[in-house]
Formats: C-alpha cells, structure tokens, sequence
C-alpha cells in the first residue's frame, strides 16, 4: 500500500520511504524533506502542525489513517 507523507514545514509530499528526515512527536511520526526542514519543525512542532493543518484541511501529514 502506498503511504503519502508530507513535510509540515515546506507543504512537499512523497511516498514513506523516500525522505531519511523525521522526528518523533506526540507519538506520530513526521517526515522531513531535508535537515534544515527538520530542525525548523523541532524548534516549533506544533506551530508547523497547526499551519500545515489550515493550509491542509483534512490531512494527515504523517500518512496515518484516522
């Protein structure tokens, strides 16, 4: 099955395998297209979260399924 994964701080998206950056948060886990991505989300996760889920509605960046 193939798993769409988007990144929170720049909006890209691929498939769960593709990008080596992630992070653990809140028992989720977020995937990142590069380091600098990466290390914005953990200076403010929830702040990304939050936008990415205004400019996404309906989302899951991390892929799960509700």
């Amino acid at each position: 099955m193939t798993v769409i994964v988007h990144d929170v701080v720049c909006g890209m998206s691929t498939e769960t395998g593709n990008w080596d950056e992630k992070a653990e948060y809140k028992d989720k886990t977020y995937h990142f297209c590069c380091d600098g991505c990466k290390g914005a989300f953990e200076k403010s996760p929830d702040y990304h979260i939050e936008n990415f889920a205004e400019e996404h509605p309906g989302v899951d960046p991390t892929g799960q399924q509700a």
